[in-house]
C-alpha cells in the first residue's frame, strides 16, 4: 500500500505489525494519506497564488474551500473514530498527525483488550462445552439475551443459525410449559426470587422436543434493587425424562399385571406407614384400604411374634438398600392361618433418596400344605428306603453267614481224599452256593444302583483277555447244551489297554452271554468286539452278543430291561432266574455312560450290543498292586480269638487257622469276647459284627477303651450297606473281611496283621501254601470255572497240550527271524491259558518275553527265557 511519505514514517514508527492488515485501520490510513496529499497541494497552491490570474484565483479559491471542507470532515471523522475507540485524550488539536497518533494508540490498546477478551471467552466456552451445558444471559432492562455456542449446539444449531433473540427463544418453548416459564420470569421482574430451577421442553432444530433443566441466578441489580442481569445454564435431561416416563409406564403396566395375577402390593414410607395397598392385598389380608392406609403393617395385620421379628429385620435391610424374598406366616382378618411369599425392595424418589419400600405378596398357603405333605412323603420314603436297606443288609447277613460256612467247609472237604462221586456231590454243593450268591449279589447291586450308591472303577485293563475270560468261564454251559460259543471277531484296531471298569464290563458280558446260552436250545452264541470310532484320546467300541435262540416278541423287547421282567411264567419254571439280570445290565451300561441296544425276532435269535466310550491307556496304566506270598509260619503258636454267634462259622475259621499252627479262643458274643481279651491277651481278634447280647461294634469300642495294648482286630462282616466297612474302622477295627471269604483271604489278612514282613510278588501270583516249592501247575481255577464238568476240564487240558507246544515253536521261529512284534503277540496270547492252568512259574517268563519283544529283543536273557518256557511246557504236557 502506498501512503504519503510522512505518514509512512509514522506508520513504521508507531503502528504494531499485527494491526497492519486490519481492514478498518487500512481505510483510516488511506483517508489520512489523502489528507497529507491535499495539504501539500494546498501549500503549493498558496505559493502559486500570486502567479495566477484573478479568474483563476476565484476558481482555485472555490476548489480550495471544497478541499478544506473535505479536510475538516476527515478530521471530525478521525476524532470520532478515536472517541469510538475509547480514547481518554482531551486534546482538541486539529493537527492531523497528533490525531492520527492518538488513533493508532487507541487502536493498539483496543486490539490487545479484544485479544484478552477472546482468550478469556475461549476458556469460558471450553469449560462450558466440557460440562455439556449451555449458558445464557438475560438483561431485564434492555431485554438483550446471549446464548453460548454449546447452548445452540444442544438445540442442533450453529452459532450463526440461532439468533441471540428473546422472541426466537420463546417460540421454541413447548406450549404446555409456557405458563411455568412466564410465571418464573414474572417473579424475577417483581423481585420475588433471586434464583430458580425448572424443567421444561425446547424444540430442537429437527422438530422434536428436548427436556431442559434450566437453572439461573441474578448477578446485577438496578438502583431499585430489582434484577438487572441474570445468568444461567441449560442441561439436556431428555434421556432421564424418557427413562422416568418409561419407568412410570412400566410401573403402571406391572401394577396391572400384579392386579391380574392376584398379587398383593403395598408401599410404605420410611416410618413404615402404608401409603398404598392394591385390592388384591386387601383381599389377601381381609382388611379394607381405609383400615390399612396410614397404618403400620406390623400393627394392623395379625402377625405372630416370629413374623413381627422377621418384618423388623427386613425393614432394616430396606433402609440399607437391600432387596430380598422371604416367607412369613400371617393370620387373615377372619382368623385363618395363611402363608405369604414376600418380595420386597427399597423405594427411591427421583433424587435417589430412600422414601420407603415396596412389597409384592403371593399367597402360598396351598403350596405350603403341599410342601408339608411332600416333606412327610419324603420322610416316609426315606424311612421305607432305610427299612429296605436294613432288610437287604440283614438278608445279606443271614444268607451270607451260612453260605460262608457252606463254601468254607466245602473247601476244607476238598482237601480230604474224595472219590469221584463225592467230588461230584461237593462240586454240586459249591455250584448251588455260588448260584445263590449270584442272586444275592444281583439284588444288592440293583438296590445300590437305584440308591445311587454303586461306584465304578476307572483303571487300565486289557480288553481282549477280558473277552477271552468270558468265553472260558461260560464255555462249559454252552458245551452242556451242545451249542457253539465263539469269539469270532476282535477288531485289530482295538487299543491294547483301555481305561474303565473291567469288573462291571465283565459282569455285563457274563450276564449277556449266560442269557444267550440259556435261551438258545441249539445253534451258536457269538461274542464280537468292534472299533466304531476313535480320536487321539478315546475309542468307542461295540461289544455284541449274537445268538440263534428263541428270540422275543416286540412287546416283550420293550420291557426287557424292567425289574423282574420275564416273557411269561414258564420262563422262570424252565430256565430259572430272578428277572433282574437285564435290568442290572442296562443300568450298569448307563452308569458307564454307554448305550445298550436289542435286535430280536421271535424264533430267529437275538443280538444285544453295548456301546462304550473308553479312554485309551497303556501298559503303564494296568494296576500295579503288589500281592504277597503269605508265610503262614507266622501263625504258629499265635493265640487268636474267634468271635461269632454262628457255631459253623467259628468252626470254619478255627479249622483253617489251626491247620497252620494257630491256637484258638472262641467267644459267642461281644461281651464274652471282652472277657476273653482281658483274661487271655490274644495276639489277634477276629470278630463278627452282628451278634446277640453285644455286637462287634460295641465290643471293639469297649476293648479299645480298656486296653492300652493295641491288639490287631479284624471285623468279619456280611453286611451290605454302603459305609459299613468305614464304620468298622471308625469303631476301632484295624481291618475287615467280607463273608463269604476264601481261605487264602483269611490267611493273608491274619498273617499281615500279625506283623511279619511279607515277600512282595507281582499281582496275580497270590498263592498260599505251607510248601516252599511252587507246584508245576494248579487246576483249582480251571475246576472252579468248570463247576464239576469233567468233560470241559478234559477238553481244556487237551487244547493246551495241542496248542502250547506249537506256540512255543512259533515263538522260537519268530525269534530266529527277528520278528519281535509276532513274538509279543504270541507271548500275550499264551498268558490266559497259562493262568487258567495255574502254571505260576511261567507268568513272569511270558511277561518278560512280551516286554522284551516290544523292545525289539533287548533282553540278554531271551535264549534262557525261551528254553525255560519250552522246558516247563513240556513238563506240564507230560503230566497232564
Amino acid at each position: 500500500m502506498n501512503y504519503h511519505k510522512l505518514l509512512s514514517r509514522q506508520i513504521k514508527k508507531h503502528l504494531p505489525e499485527e494491526l497492519a492488515s486490519d481492514p478498518a485501520i487500512l481505510r483510516f490510513l488511506l483517508i489520512i494519506s489523502d489528507s497529507y496529499t491535499t495539504l501539500e497541494r494546498d501549500t503549493e497552491l498558496a505559493e502559486r497564488a500570486f502567479r495566477i490570474s484573478e479568474e483563476q484565483y476565484l476558481s482555485l479559491n472555490t476548489k480550495l474551500k471544497h478541499e478544506l471542507e473535505v479536510k475538516r470532515l476527515s478530521l471530525e471523522k478521525l476524532k470520532s473514530a478515536a472517541g469510538f475507540l475509547g480514547s481518554e485524550s482531551q486534546n482538541d488539536s486539529d493537527d492531523l498527525l497528533i490525531i492520527t497518533q492518538q488513533l493508532l494508540d487507541e487502536i493498539d490498546k483496543r486490539k490487545k483488550s479484544e485479544a484478552a477478551l477472546r482468550s478469556s471467552e475461549g476458556l469460558w466456552q471450553f469449560a462450558l462445552e466440557g460440562a455439556g451445558d449451555g449458558v445464557w444471559e438475560y438483561n431485564f432492562l434492555n431485554q438483550e439475551v446471549f446464548f453460548s455456542k454449546q447452548y445452540k449446539k444442544m438445540l442442533g444449531y450453529t452459532e450463526e443459525e440461532f439468533k441471540n433473540d428473546t422472541a426466537e427463544w420463546y417460540s421454541r418453548i413447548h406450549p404446555e410449559d409456557l405458563e411455568l416459564v412466564n410465571k418464573i420470569d414474572q417473579d424475577y421482574a417483581e423481585g420475588k426470587i433471586l434464583s430458580h430451577q425448572r424443567e421444561f421442553r425446547l424444540r430442537h432444530k429437527e422438530g422434536h422436543y428436548l427436556w431442559i433443566l434450566d437453572r439461573g441466578m441474578v448477578i446485577d441489580f438496578t438502583k431499585d434493587k430489582l434484577p438487572e442481569r441474570i445468568v444461567g445454564t441449560h442441561t439436556d435431561i431428555t434421556e432421564r425424562k424418557l427413562a422416568e416416563q418409561a419407568l412410570k409406564i412400566n410401573e403402571e403396566k406391572y401394577r396391572g399385571i400384579i392386579a391380574n395375577m392376584n398379587l398383593g402390593l403395598i408401599e410404605v414410607d420410611n416410618t413404615e406407614l402404608i401409603q398404598y395397598a392394591n385390592d388384591s392385598f386387601c383381599n389377601m389380608s381381609g382388611f379394607t384400604q381405609q383400615e390399612l392406609l396410614k397404618k403400620k403393617a406390623s400393627e394392623v395385620l395379625i402377625l405372630n411374634e416370629e413374623t413381627k421379628k422377621t418384618i423388623l429385620q427386613k425393614n432394616e435391610l430396606r433402609r440399607q438398600g437391600i432387596s430380598d424374598t422371604y416367607e412369613v406366616s400371617v393370620n387373615h382378618k377372619n382368623g385363618q392361618k395363611r402363608w405369604w411369599l414376600i418380595s420386597a425392595a427399597p423405594r427411591f424418589n427421583d433424587n435417589a433418596e430412600l422414601v420407603g419400600s415396596i412389597g409384592i405378596h403371593l399367597d402360598i398357603t396351598q403350596q405350603k400344605r403341599l410342601e408339608l405333605e411332600l416333606i412327610n412323603a419324603k420322610e416316609q420314603a426315606e424311612a421305607s428306603t432305610l427299612a429296605k436297606e436294613m432288610f437287604l443288609a440283614n438278608m445279606s447277613h443271614e444268607i451270607r453267614t451260612p453260605m460262608n460256612a457252606i463254601l468254607g467247609m466245602s473247601n476244607q472237604l476238598r482237601k480230604t481224599h474224595l472219590d469221584e462221586e463225592q467230588s461230584f456231590f461237593l462240586d454240586t454243593i459249591k455250584g448251588a452256593a455260588d448260584n445263590l450268591l449270584v442272586i444275592i449279589n444281583d439284588i444288592l447291586d440293583l438296590s445300590k444302583i437305584d440308591a445311587g450308591k454303586l461306584s465304578l472303577e476307572n483303571i487300565g485293563f486289557e480288553i481282549e483277555p477280558l473277552l477271552l475270560r468270558v468265553i472260558q468261564v461260560m464255555n462249559h454251559k454252552a458245551e452242556e447244551k451242545g451249542i457253539i460259543l465263539s469269539n469270532s471277531l476282535n477288531d485289530p484296531g482295538l487299543q491294547e489297554v483301555l481305561i474303565g471298569d473291567p469288573y462291571r464290563i465283565n459282569q455285563v458280558l457274563l450276564n449277556l452271554v449266560s442269557n444267550a446260552i440259556k435261551f438258545t436250545p441249539r445253534g451258536s452264541v457269538d461274542l464280537t468286539c468292534r472299533l466304531i470310532k476313535e480320536d487321539a484320546a478315546k475309542q468307542t467300541i461295540e461289544i455284541a452278543v449274537t445268538d440263534t435262540g428263541v428270540g422275543m416278541d416286540q412287546s416283550f423287547k420293550e420291557k426287557l430291561f424292567d425289574n423282574f421282567s420275564q416273557e411269561d411264567a414258564s420262563v422262570t419254571r424252565k430256565h430259572g432266574g430272578t428277572g433282574l439280570g437285564m435290568s442290572i445290565t442296562k443300568k450298569l451300561v448307563e452308569l458307564m455312560n454307554g448305550k445298550i441296544g436289542v435286535d430280536s425276532r421271535k424264533n430267529e435269535g437275538t443280538n444285544i450290543s453295548i456301546l462304550l466310550e473308553l479312554n485309551k491307556g497303556s501298559l503303564n496304566d494296568l494296576p500295579q498292586i503288589d500281592a504277597t506270598e503269605t508265610d503262614t509260619s507266622i501263625l504258629k503258636g499265635k493265640l487268636i480269638l474267634v468271635t461269632d454267634d454262628n457255631e459253623i462259622n467259628r468252626l470254619l475259621a478255627s479249622t483253617i487257622l489251626q491247620a497252620y499252627g494257630a491256637e484258638i479262643l472262641e467267644a459267642v458274643n461281644g461281651l464274652e469276647a471282652i472277657e476273653k481279651v482281658m483274661n487271655c491277651d490274644p495276639d489277634l481278634i477276629l470278630m463278627d459284627i452282628q451278634m446277640p447280647v453285644m455286637d462287634g461294634m460295641e465290643a471293639i469300642k469297649e476293648i479299645r477303651r480298656r486296653l492300652t495294648k493295641k491288639t490287631p482286630a479284624i471285623a468279619l462282616t456280611a453286611l451290605a450297606l454302603k459305609g459299613d466297612n468305614k464304620k468298622c474302622l471308625e469303631a476301632g477295627f484295624d481291618d475287615y473281611l467280607s463273608k463269604p471269604f476264601e481261605e487264602t483271604q483269611l490267611l493273608h489278612i491274619v498273617s499281615a496283621w500279625l506283623g511279619k514282613e511279607l515277600k512282595k510278588l507281582p499281582i496275580s501270583e497270590l498263592s498260599i501254601t505251607p510248601v516252599t516249592d511252587l507246584p508245576l501247575y494248579d487246576l483249582t481255577q480251571l475246576t472252579t470255572i468248570a463247576r464239576g464238568n469233567q468233560d470241559f476240564i478234559d477238553k481244556m487240558k487237551s487244547l493246551f497240550k495241542e496248542q502250547a507246544p506249537a506256540s512255543v515253536q512259533e515263538l522260537k521261529s519268530a525269534y530266529l527271524k527277528n520278528d519281535y512284534a509276532l513274538m509279543a503277540r504270541i507271548a500275550h496270547r499264551m498268558k490266559p491259558s497259562v493262568d487258567t492252568l495255574g502254571i505260576v512259574s511261567l507268568k513272569e517268563v511270558l511277561k518278560e518275553i512280551e516286554e522284551s519283544a516290544k523292545s525289539e529283543g533287548t533282553s540278554l536273557r531271551m535264549d534262557g527265557l525261551l528254553w525255560n518256557l519250552e522246558n516247563t511246557i513240556a513238563k506240564v504236557v507230560s503230566k497232564l
